[in-house]
């Protein structure tokens, strides 16, 4: 059922959900497009908005062909939402599932990609915290690995949201410095 998100974009279906919300595959005026709305339990959770905020603030201006791109922040009432470019594809972990394990040349491509767009978001003061095989997708059409789900990085030059005593991040792929307190 298609729903419509501010006043340019309509979601038309889902391709995921998460702990913090959904994945619509949507149209906007410029084509297809990712919209990740928040749950609607989360919008008054102070916290969960200003991470949710976050994203679209530290991927402003940057443009790499290994991150996928927010395009957009919609807040409509209840309602907020990233708007982000649709990738062809799906992520590094059904790939894994499907095919148990990767030939060398794919997983050097994969990893280089993978570095490109972290060393792209590292120039831009810009910590990922979250890398993991769910938030790399392959995009088919471009043969790309692209970097997605930038809600809990860290920009450098920001004030520190996380308290010292909360771990943010997939327990199972925390750089061992995480993990230490560093």
């Amino acid at each position: 059922m298609a729903r419509r998100i501010g006043s340019r974009y309509v979601a038309l279906e889902v391709l995921g959900r998460g702990t913090s919300g959904t994945v619509w595959r949507g149209e906007g005026p410029d084509g297809p497009v990712a919209i990740k709305l928040l749950r609607e339990d989360l919008a008054a959770d102070q916290e969960v908005v200003a991470r949710f905020v976050q994203e679209r603030t530290a991927l402003a201006g940057l443009d790499h062909p290994n991150i996928v791109r927010v395009r957009d922040l919609i807040l409509d009432g209840d309602t907020l939402a990233l708007v982000m470019d649709l990738v062809d594809g799906s992520d590094l972990r059904d790939r894994l599932n499907r095919e148990k394990v990767l030939v060398p040349e794919t997983a050097v491509e994969i990893v280089a990609d993978v570095a490109d767009g972290l060393a792209a978001a590292h120039a831009a003061g810009i910590v990922h915290r979250d890398v993991k095989p769910e938030n790399i997708l392959l995009d088919q059409s471009h043969c790309l690995a692209r970097l997605t789900d930038f809600g809990i990085a860290r920009l450098a030059d920001a004030p520190h949201r996380t308290r010292a005593t909360r771990i943010i991040g997939t327990p199972d792929y925390l750089a061992p410095e995480v993990i230490e307190g560093c």
